[in-house]
């Protein structure tokens, strides 16, 4: 079995089919939004992992969202969510969500938009919409529902569910139908929510991180001088390596942390596409470990393995001052603490530009995904 758990979210209204359609997808009697394990005061609730094909599988599901609750629903699911992003390991996080839309009612109620979906999206998440009770439905109904969520929506994978095999008492004979198309969208939501994340994390931590590079920097200057100080080449000399020592183990740190970040989404992407479809994406995530590597040849080759020479160049061009002997503390401290924002100001640029390098090496990654995914219909 692979070591990485595909875990999925089914949201939607009380009656729209959460349970039928665990079942349908993956023939185990879940009892979604009736059990399971409550992880926060109210309704979320974390099922048992089980075994489906050569993966496991934790489903995840919430109380049923009705009008009178959807403010208390989306406090205490949001309140989750968040939680769950924050972890370390990316294998912790919500990998997929789905919400299931009852077609044959086609609407959507102006409290389960503002308080469950349009926040939802504002956190990043790609959601997608099981189009429930297809089989049920008259052409009228059909049309309406998909014209509901396409205008509502546009851009968002709208899947016709039928989760039960059943004959209606008009003699018709209604057949399962979707389990294929929702696989090949939670592989490619998988990908797209984790990197969203990723990258959202990456640089609040990269933020946080330069921060207290300066502030450490800063405490040992006050540290180190006082009312007697020669301000001279021995002191900058001195501040100048604790500044490039502090930012180097800061931002080092940070950046570790996402090239091993990224190669387990790549590992989770790979086996879970596999374990759902049988198609080997592996060839096609090259292209940001490349990028990764090779980044010392640009611009932003501060976040590269060959930082202490950019690091170097920077801090001492900024912070020399050409200083003089005898200065008064408190102006030089000033202009150190200057210079100091200075360097991080130059690292937050080159974060930023960093950043959008990886964003757009990834939107070609997932847009090769897609076009092997979709192959499949």
């Amino acid at each position: 079995m692979s070591t990485f758990p595909t875990n999925i979210l089914i949201l939607g209204k009380t009656g729209a089919g959460k349970s039928t359609l665990v079942n349908y997808l993956y023939g185990q009697e879940i009892a979604v939004a009736r059990a399971g394990r409550p992880v926060t005061a109210k309704g979320l609730h974390r099922h048992e992992p089980f075994p489906y094909r050569n993966m496991s599988i934790v489903v995840w599901d919430s109380w049923g969202l009705e009008a009178d609750k959807a403010r208390e629903w989306w406090d205490s699911l949001q309140e989750e969510l968040v939680r769950q992003s924050g972890r370390p390991d990316v294998r912790d996080w919500i990998h997929t969500v789905i919400y299931c839309f009852d077609a044959k009612k086609s609407r959507l109620e102006e409290y389960e938009q503002e308080h469950i979906l349009k926040p939802l999206i504002a956190m990043g998440y790609r959601l997608i919409f099981a189009l429930t009770k297809w089989g049920l439905c008259s052409s009228q109904e059909k049309n309406a529902a998909l014209e509901v969520l396409g205008s509502a929506y546009p851009g968002f994978s709208c899947i016709p569910v039928e989760s039960v095999s059943q004959k209606l008492r008009s003699g018709r004979a209604t057949e399962q139908l979707g389990r294929n198309d929702i696989f090949r969208e939670i592989c490619l939501n998988l990908r797209s929510n984790l990197m969203y994340h990723l990258r959202i994390r990456t640089r609040t931590e990269m933020k946080e991180a330069i921060a207290r590079a300066e502030t450490n920097t800063i405490r040992v200057f006050d540290r180190e001088t006082g009312f007697f100080t020669i301000f001279g080449d021995e002191l900058r000399t001195k501040l100048e390596d604790t500044a490039r020592q502090n930012y180097l183990r800061e931002i080092r740190s940070v950046y570790a942390d996402l090239r091993d970040s990224l190669t387990l989404i790549d590992r989770m992407c790979v086996e879970v596409i596999r374990g759902y479809t049988g198609i080997d994406v592996s060839e096609k995530l090259q292209g940001l470990h490349r990028l990764m590597d090779d980044i010392g040849d640009t611009r932003i080759q501060a976040w590269s393995s060959g930082f202490e020479e950019y690091a170097a160049t920077i801090i001492t061009t900024v912070i020399s001052l050409g200083l003089f002997a005898f200065i008064r503390n408190d102006t030089y401290r000033d202009g150190f603490v200057k210079r100091l924002r200075e360097v991080s100001v130059r690292l937050t640029e080159d974060l930023e530009s960093f950043a959008a390098s990886l964003d757009q090496a990834e939107s070609g990654v997932e847009e090769e995904i897609a076009k092997k995914l979709n192959a499949l219909r």
